[in-house]
């Protein structure tokens, strides 16, 4: 482990949890994968704009030694300054009675700032949930830090060894079921950040029997991922 320089957005971070996650050390890049510190995190949303949408809910499962740690996971409801649409409640079953009381994103994220300080972020089709924690450390005057390593494309690597089949998208899921795992709750963020932790660790022991895996080997997947598709295509 090193220590990395803060990264501190605009003004300095002045609450505990943002001082926590700006300073905390990071693993670095050539950390064997089962020696690092990570966190799998899942989102629910109101949608997927990402000018628009916001944060309704948050689930985060760390990982340390190659282990699930389900007793510091954390997960918590956010209540959103804009009224929820029908659809999305249709998908997540969080309905606005149940964020009446929620605080709002500025305060509800502080747990997940202490869990996430020091950890290398796991997520499925990781853009989106990078996207809005990217605005959501905003407000607490942090920027993202550190690598992310996302599972949809460690399956479709994995798809690729066991079958030859180079796929753009696979859900979560399907993924789970392939890899002969439980899916946890899908679309409750808890559930789904359990499971894309359960799939990480899958996916990371199968690629590392061919490969030594590392932080950045599997943060730099998608490199790989493309080298595939652009030789494949050809």
């Amino acid at each position: 482990m090193i220590r990395s320089r803060a990264l501190v957005a605009r003004r300095r971070p002045a609450d505990p949890a943002a001082v926590a996650y700006a300073s905390a050390a990071l693993p670095t890049g050539r950390t064997p994968w089962r020696q690092a510190r990570f966190c799998a995190l899942d989102f629910e949303l109101t949608g997927l704009d990402r000018g628009h949408d916001e944060i309704i809910s948050f689930g985060a499962i760390p990982i340390e030694g190659g282990r699930v740690k389900l007793r510091h996971a954390v997960s918590g409801l956010v209540r959103p300054a804009r009224d929820l649409s029908e659809p999305s409640i249709l998908v997540h079953g969080i309905r606005r009675a149940d964020l009446a009381r929620a605080p709002l994103l500025h305060e509800a994220i502080a747990p997940l700032l202490r869990v996430l300080a020091g950890r290398v972020l796991i997520a499925h089709t990781a853009p989106v949930e990078t996207s809005f924690l990217r605005r959501a450390l905003r407000e607490r005057g942090v920027r993202r830090r550190g690598p992310v390593i996302d599972t949809e494309v460690l399956g479709c690597l994995w798809e690729w060894e066991r079958s030859g089949s180079l796929r753009k998208h696979i859900a979560l899921g399907e993924l789970a079921a392939a890899l002969g795992l439980p899916a946890d709750r899908p679309h409750v963020a808890i559930g789904d950040a359990l499971t894309t932790a359960q799939v990480f660790l899958a996916l990371a022991s199968h690629l590392d029997v061919r490969h030594s895996e590392t932080v950045n080997s599997l943060a730099r997947a998608e490199r790989r991922l493309h080298s595939l598709r652009m030789f494949h295509s050809g």
